[in-house]
């Protein structure tokens, strides 16, 4: 027998084993890029309900060396669905934004999504999870945010290497339980009605006296006016922000009769226990002037 008769079907057996492992290696790819692909999908359907779903903010957030800003969207079940930390304080030489994406169901973080400003460009790195593992990571350089989008995308390489905590979804998912536990908890500086209505989503609040009356702005969904020491309580349907004289905010709405006017003024105000307040407020209920001190809850 000649030898390249043995050498043949071995050959061709290698070629049969490479030529499944090629498909194998096909097939999880394309399997990982649907899931890319979903969780990007889902990401989208989250950002369009930041236009009816409930708000809340929360300062002072503690990530890292410095303090930070909260702002997160919630489900119609209460649930935390997005998580934006920002920057507080004076601008440094760079400043990071970041979002996570969480599972309405089991509230663990789907995608992770960061751009940072510098002083020579913005770099956006995004991260995606399944089932508490990172499935992959990448990475856009651009001079500015608008270049963002056509920018090419690349593998994320970390300036930490394998101790940055964006590679673990363990403790991507602690820094989100982290955040959301600080968007719930009660604002020193409002009072407990004040709190109460923050905790349903209210954007706005204002009180004042002579008679008692308080009244918050509870976007996409009505403005609750209390007047009379809490004997009156009347709730208008929600209404957009109008822009007044000076930048003022005002909202206009009316319900079954009655109407509302409510301006909130860019002038520092006082109240009867020397609290300051950024925003003077007048409003205008069925006819009737009122006037006291507000601010953004936001």
């Amino acid at each position: 027998m000649k030898p390249y008769a043995l050498f043949l079907p071995f050959v061709m057996l290698l070629a049969a084993c490479s030529g499944g492992a090629d498909k194998k290696a096909d097939a999880e790819e394309a399997a990982e890029a649907a899931r890319i692909t979903a969780i990007s999908a889902y990401v989208s359907s989250i950002d369009e309900k930041a236009a009816t779903n409930k708000v809340m903010a929360a300062h002072n957030f503690v990530n890292g060396d410095n303090t930070a800003g909260l702002i997160g969207l919630y489900s119609i079940k209460d649930t935390p669905i997005r998580l934006y930390i920002f920057p507080e304080g004076p601008p440094g030489d760079s400043s990071i934004e970041t979002w996570f994406y969480l599972d309405t169901v089991t509230v663990e973080v789907k995608m992770l999504r960061e751009v940072i400003t510098t002083k020579t460009g913005v770099i956006e790195n995004t991260f995606y999870f399944d089932t508490d593992t990172l499935i992959d990571s990448e990475s856009r350089r651009a001079k500015d945010l608008p270049s963002l989008e056509a920018a090419a995308i690349t593998e994320y390489e970390s300036p930490f290497g394998k101790t940055d905590y964006r590679f673990s979804a363990a403790e991507v998912n602690l820094l989100a339980e982290r955040a959301a536990v600080a968007l719930k908890i009660d604002r020193k500086d409002l009072s407990p009605k004040a709190n109460e209505l923050r905790q349903l989503g209210a954007s706005h609040w204002a009180v004042g006296n002579e008679p008692g009356w308080h009244l918050a702005v509870i976007p996409h969904k009505k403005i609750v006016y209390t007047g009379n020491y809490g004997e009156k309580v009347i709730e208008f349907p929600a209404a957009d922000a109008q822009k007044g004289d000076k930048d003022a905010t005002i909202f206009t709405s009316s319900a079954n009769g009655h109407t509302l006017t409510a301006k909130f003024d860019n002038t520092v105000c006082t109240d009867d226990g020397d609290k300051k307040y950024p925003f003077t407020v007048t409003i205008t209920v069925d006819g009737k002037t009122y006037r006291g001190c507000g601010q953004s809850l936001f």
